[in-house]
């Protein structure tokens, strides 16, 4: 097995790099594995590097994406296709929110423990003709996500809060960061044109944190889809604490302003230009996007105590009463 450790040295403020780097060359030169580390300069370097690499043996090889969410989209939209190659994970970004889906995210730090790693299969989020490993969303959690990004490359703005700071910062703009388009849910369109948020998960988290697909599974061939209706500021922060604990399916007394389906496809056509916050990362669409499952696209490799969490039954089921609705 060659193993490489793919480094985006601007992930979460790049300040634990060289010692993850030093972790890195003590314990392969210790266990005497073939490895090395490669660099990134540049957005999708690491697709590019990974189907470099793949092409060019067809030998065991493991690549361990060592950045936050949108590196790891990078390496994943990479090994596509390439059934020799794995995925490992190593959380460097601010927000980690797809390690968050397994038990134990603090052994992705362990070297040994990611060498020894076990495998199971993965789906991928397919939106036109790209991947996403996690979650995609619009609205004004993207408007959020924009304002993120500037966080995480301020020095009076922890890392930790960059998220909840967002949120303070894009209160002014509320009323205005709406979608205006059509969500149709394999096929069905839903009700309304103007929705506050429409997200289309793999996983179950993001945001640093909030549990926006509590009923998701990176690996059943499903979509979770959760669609806010466009609503009223104070409607807002009242469901809010609800939205990031992953309880807005279950808690008795909430507005009803959810939509959550679970699909094999969905689309979004948009009435104006929009951005989408992929991974975490932003990026400007007009006209359609379509969602799918991309199957077992990818083989991941997680350290043998990170098995992925368990769903609450009771948030299944709550999930199949959702699907029932409008």
């Amino acid at each position: 097995m060659k193993h490489f450790f793919i480094m985006n040295p601007a992930a979460g403020k790049g300040t634990k790099f060289h010692d993850l780097i030093d972790e890195i060359h003590k314990v392969c030169d210790r266990r005497q594995v073939y490895y090395a580390v490669h660099i990134t300069e540049r957005q999708g370097e690491s697709t590019e590097f990974v189907r470099k690499m793949c092409q060019s043996s067809n030998e065991p090889m493991r690549f361990y994406a060592c950045g936050g969410d949108g590196t790891i989209k990078e390496v994943a939209s990479g090994l596509v296709g390439f059934n020799h190659a794995e995925l490992g994970i190593i959380p460097m970004g601010t927000g980690n929110d797809f390690v968050r889906n397994f038990e134990h995210p603090e052994q992705f730090f362990n070297i040994d423990a990611q060498l020894d790693g076990e495998t199971r299969k993965m789906d991928l989020l397919k939106y036109n003709d790209k991947y996403a490993v996690n979650l995609i969303n619009t609205g004004f959690d993207c408007e959020v996500a924009k304002q993120v990004s500037l966080n995480r490359r301020s020095l009076f703005v922890p890392s930790k809060l960059a998220y909840t700071a967002g949120i303070v910062q894009k209160i002014t703009q509320f009323d205005s960061a709406i979608v205006n388009g059509r969500v149709y849910i394999d096929g069905v369109p839903l009700k309304g044109d103007k929705f506050q948020a429409c997200v289309f998960a793999n996983g179950r988290f993001y945001g640093a944190g909030y549990r926006a697909a509590p009923a998701a599974s990176f690996n059943d061939g499903i979509i979770d889809c959760c669609i806010i209706d466009k609503i009223p500021l104070m409607t807002f922060i009242k469901i809010l604490g609800y939205y990031k604990a992953g309880t807005h399916l279950t808690e008795k007394g909430i507005p009803d302003v959810f939509a959550y389906k679970k699909c094999k496809n969905a689309e979004l056509v948009f009435y104006r230009p929009t951005d989408i916050s992929v991974d975490g990362e932003i990026e400007r669409v007009k006209g359609k996007v379509t969602f799918s499952v991309a199957k077992d696209a990818v083989t991941l490799s997680t350290p043998k105590a990170c098995q992925p969490i368990s769903t609450d039954p009771v948030v299944l089921r709550a999930a199949r009463r959702f699907q029932n609705k409008r």
